[in-house]
């Protein structure tokens, strides 16, 4: 296996290929006008992608497109395309992840709060879609986070341009909830690997490592994620993360729990036991949800 050292000297390099307006613009090019999801990407001419940019000097054209060519751009018999590295670089840019910062304040949306049964707000700030509860101290016990805030998940830039923050709630929670199935299935959406999952410490216990999550959360039910290849973490009700298996997908399709918000708020307001080393939660109906190591989750 490399080093870390030759590992970020090849990530320097590539980051230094893209220090260019044009070779940008040459990315984006391709990418409007050979668009494909794999790999029967069509190609575009030379003369196409030069038209496009907009760049008269064939010479200097020539010059960003050799750069891009090989590792970002493949060149084929009729023409150019995207390699697949390339077109992560324009699908991250289109995020706005890297430059963009916009804000959102604080409006009411449809959903409650699983704590106190007030409405609740959400905003956007520096990354983060924020659900709040302006009537309750909420789950998360941190300096660095708005009293009140009941969840804050990482979200693009872009999810929140042109689009109402009553939306961007319901999305950011939907596709939060994608990202908690994969983990609480063993493995990391962003990087492929392994993940650990952790559930909370019993009375009296250290949460071991840095405590992450466990120290900040209002609710003795929450299983911690991490992998440790690219450092994700997330902390999650684990009823949640397995929505998608029995015996929660039966009980929510039954019972019409819809995903999002209204689906985490349910489980987050069932009350919690800690049996042995499992989980017990329990519905308002009575009906019992048994969870075990490697999230194993069973109806009682």
């Amino acid at each position: 296996m490399d080093s870390i050292a030759a590992v970020r000297s090849r990530d320097a390099l590539a980051f230094s290929v893209l220090d260019s307006e044009v070779r940008l613009a040459i990315l984006d090019s391709l990418y409007d006008l050979t668009v494909a999801s794999g790999p029967l990407a069509g190609n575009a001419a030379y003369s196409t992608i030069q038209a496009d940019v907009g760049v008269e000097d064939s010479g200097r054209f020539s010059y960003h497109l050799d750069k891009l060519t090989d590792q970002f751009v493949t060149k084929t018999e009729s023409g150019y395309r995207l390699a697949e590295p390339g077109r992560e670089v324009v699908r991250l840019r289109r995020t706005g992840v890297l430059t963009e910062d916009p804000t959102v304040e604080a409006e009411p949306v449809d959903g409650e709060c699983y704590r106190c049964g007030e409405g609740v707000q959400a905003f956007y700030r520096r990354g983060y879609l924020v659900t709040r509860c302006p009537g309750c101290v909420g789950l998360i016990d941190h300096e660095l986070v708005t009293e009140g805030t009941l969840a804050s998940v990482s979200y693009p830039p872009s999810g929140v341009t042109g689009i109402d923050i009553e939306t961007a709630f319901e999305r950011s929670h939907r596709r939060s909830a994608h990202t908690f199935r994969a983990m609480a299935d063993g493995f990391c959406p962003n990087c492929g690997h392994d993940v650990t999952t952790t559930l909370p410490p019993a009375k009296g216990e250290e949460p071991g490592d840095d405590g992450y999550g466990f120290r900040h959360v209002n609710h003795d039910g929450m299983v911690r994620f991490a992998c440790g290849h690219c450092g994700r973490r997330h902390i999650s009700h684990p009823l949640y993360a397995t929505d998608d298996r029995d015996p929660m997908a039966t009980f929510f399709t039954r019972n019409g729990v819809e995903p999002g918000w209204e689906r985490i708020a349910a489980v987050m307001s069932w009350p919690v036991t800690a049996v042995g080393g499992d989980l017990v939660f329990e519905t308002p109906d009575g009906a019992r949800f048994r969870v075990g190591e490697g999230l194993d989750v069973s109806r009682e």
